[in-house]
């Protein structure tokens, strides 16, 4: 991306699922498009997730920290990359990353973490491959 005009863009997404006090089970996509600066276009993104969670009967707690664990599949479709007017030839990809992740909460506050590694690549020579992905987030609700 280095030397291109950036651009505002926008995203819209929809997720949906269904949660009891043991299963967890949803799905979502996301996709991003951004607009043109003198003929540069930043690659369109199409994201998409599926989880399922288990909440063991003896981390269901209503006091205290209440863990769930997941199963978590996410991949991207990359779109083509455009530059000066014309498409940059290998910029179209595709990813799908499968790994376990957690959530805990208490209270008004979350952690969640997780590991995903990569099982389907199908990159273009301009983009580096990812074997794992590795997250940790703090959430505060107020």
């Amino acid at each position: 991306m280095k030397g291109m005009k950036n651009r505002p863009g926008g995203m819209a997404g929809i997720v949906s699922g269904v949660t009891s006090r043991s299963h967890y089970v949803w799905v979502g996509s996301t996709y991003q498009r951004y607009a043109a600066a003198a003929g540069d276009r930043r690659s369109d993104l199409l994201f998409y997730t599926f989880a399922y969670a288990y909440r063991p009967q003896r981390l269901r707690k209503d006091k205290g920290w209440d863990w769930r664990i997941f199963g978590e599949c996410t991949g991207e479709r990359l779109g083509v990359l455009e530059r000066a007017g014309a498409d940059v030839p290998g910029s179209r990809s595709n990813q799908v990353f499968v790994g376990p992740t957690t959530l805990g909460v208490y209270k008004n506050y979350a952690v969640s973490g997780g590991v995903q590694f990569a099982v389907y690549q199908n990159l273009g020579p301009i983009y580096p491959r990812e074997r794992v992905r590795v997250s940790i987030n703090f959430t505060w609700f107020f």
